[in-house]
């Protein structure tokens, strides 16, 4: 594999592994995106043409039907919810929130769905990073929905072969059960990293 160092867009050196170096990949995130799938969208739109369409139609059938309480129209809501805060970055979930403010608190430096490209174009929910150039990759999985296993089994994959290939790669990952007690149980994966610390706070 012919690694590319140098970021397409402001030619400065970046880390392989990444499609951006880190300056451009923050301003890259300051780009308005579709709150449901991620994919950029014009100034002042929160949502793609297709997200646009399925929330209006939704919001109509919520309308007709506005003493229903079925499923769907509890996930639709659940989708569009409002979305948490940390630091002025927009995060997707309260799980994910607090996983900013635990690293931030143990001052572990780290990014928030950071581009990169394995095996093609991911975003991991959290790349952490120490002064020796280790980079852990964190994600958190908090569903269980078979089509949503499908996708964190092949997510878990592809980030265990990046790390058989490269040594300065780490994967960890969360999940629902972890936010309870993310001082023992999150720092006791930490600690299988060369982030490992005596005490976490």
């Amino acid at each position: 594999m012919v690694e590319n160092n140098t970021c397409p867009s402001c030619g400065k050196t970046k880390k392989p592994w990444f499609k951006l170096c880190y300056e451009c990949n923050e301003k890259e995130k300051q780009k308005p995106s579709c709150e449901v799938c991620g994919i950029e969208v014009p100034e002042g739109h929160f949502l793609c043409k297709a997200h646009w369409i399925e929330h209006k139609e939704e919001k109509k059938k919520l309308q007709s039907f506005k003493y229903a309480t079925n499923k769907k129209e509890q996930e639709f809501k659940e989708k569009f919810k409002g979305k948490f805060y940390f630091n002025s970055q927009r995060v997707k979930s309260k799980s994910e929130l607090l996983i900013c403010y635990f690293l931030e608190a143990n001052g572990v430096q780290f990014q928030y769905e950071p581009m990169m490209n394995i095996e093609g174009e991911m975003r991991p929910d959290f790349v952490l990073y120490n002064n020796k150039g280790d980079s852990i990759i964190l994600e958190h999985f908090g569903l269980d929905d078979k089509e949503y296993v499908e996708r964190k089994n092949q997510k878990i994959a592809k980030y265990q072969r990046l790390c058989s290939d490269s040594e300065e790669f780490y994967f960890i990952s969360t999940g629902e059960e972890d936010m309870h007690n993310l001082k023992d149980r999150l720092g006791k994966k930490l600690n299988e990293t060369p982030l490992k610390k005596v005490m976490w706070k």
